[in-house]
């Protein structure tokens, strides 16, 4: 599954997690921002009318799984020398 997400081999498993949970948040936070953006811009109107809240949050929160896996994956680098 490494090699089908494009995901180099030298990162640990820890890594590819995290790789894959910043992915899924990120790309959920984009979703929603732009849902929100189109709801402001009156292009869709069936959504709840703090979405562009709770976009702001998911993509705030994002910042931690970016954290993590910065972290992770400079553990990985610094441990193969």
């Amino acid at each position: 599954m490494r090699h089908a997400l494009g995901i180099d081999s030298h990162f640990s498993k820890q890594s590819t997690l995290w790789i894959v949970i910043f992915a899924v948040v990120f790309v959920a936070a984009v979703v929603i921002d732009l849902a929100g953006l189109l709801q402001y811009a009156g292009l869709i109107g069936s959504l709840p009318a703090r979405i562009l809240e709770i976009g702001g949050s998911i993509t705030a929160l994002a910042i931690f799984p970016l954290i993590v896996m910065g972290l992770s994956i400079s553990h990985d680098l610094n441990h193969k020398r």
